[in-house]
């Protein structure tokens, strides 16, 4: 009885802080293409999970969404960004309807995301806001203040701020659901 009561109790506190701490209860449902995150987060010497939180707020894991602007995919590509990086990736042939398969498109954005890894020296919160708002405009404001990659709070644009709180948000209980998820199963971190 005491082993049930305990039971109880832990599952009366998860449940709680799911909703305590806003847990978006969308992020329970399965995460699709993992094989594929994990191949090229790998590759690109990037956290899968954060490709993944990436993933869900950009398109919520729908590999056919398109924004107002025009980015295509998963990974929301915009066409001129995804044909430059097809180039380089070496893809012969590269159409825009090919953002809608998965593993190009997971491809291109991770190698993207690790371009602005490397441009921006690691630092997540100018990766995304490069992500999100463009390189050259984030190279811009970096250059205005030095200490806007610290907390997103000083960027210049309220759409990208929400972006990137978003996403670290997103990774933040990825990483913690996984963290919970090895413990369960006798993994050590």
């Amino acid at each position: 009885m005491k082993k049930f009561v305990l039971i109880f109790v832990v599952f009366l506190a998860f449940l709680f802080s799911l909703f305590y701490f806003e847990l978006p209860l969308n992020l329970l449902r399965p995460v699709f293409h993992s094989d594929i995150i994990d191949q090229y987060a790998k590759q690109y010497d990037l956290d899968p999970l954060f490709v993944t939180a990436l993933i869900k707020v950009e398109s919520n894991f729908i590999r056919r969404a398109r924004s107002d602007r025009g980015a295509v995919g998963l990974m929301q590509l915009l066409p001129s960004t995804a044909r430059e990086l097809a180039d380089e990736l070496g893809y012969r042939n590269f159409k825009i309807a090919d953002l809608e398969d998965p593993k190009i498109n997971i491809h291109l954005g991770t190698y993207y995301l690790s371009k602005l890894k490397k441009e921006f020296n690691g630092n997540e919160t100018l990766v995304l806001a490069a992500y999100n708002a463009g390189k050259n405009k984030v190279q811009l404001w970096y250059r205005q203040d030095p200490l806007m990659g610290l907390e997103g709070g000083d960027i210049p644009y309220l759409e990208t701020r929400n972006y990137v709180k978003e996403v670290m948000r997103t990774y933040q209980w990825l990483s913690r659901a996984h963290v919970l998820i090895d413990r369960l199963r006798g993994k050590k971190q």
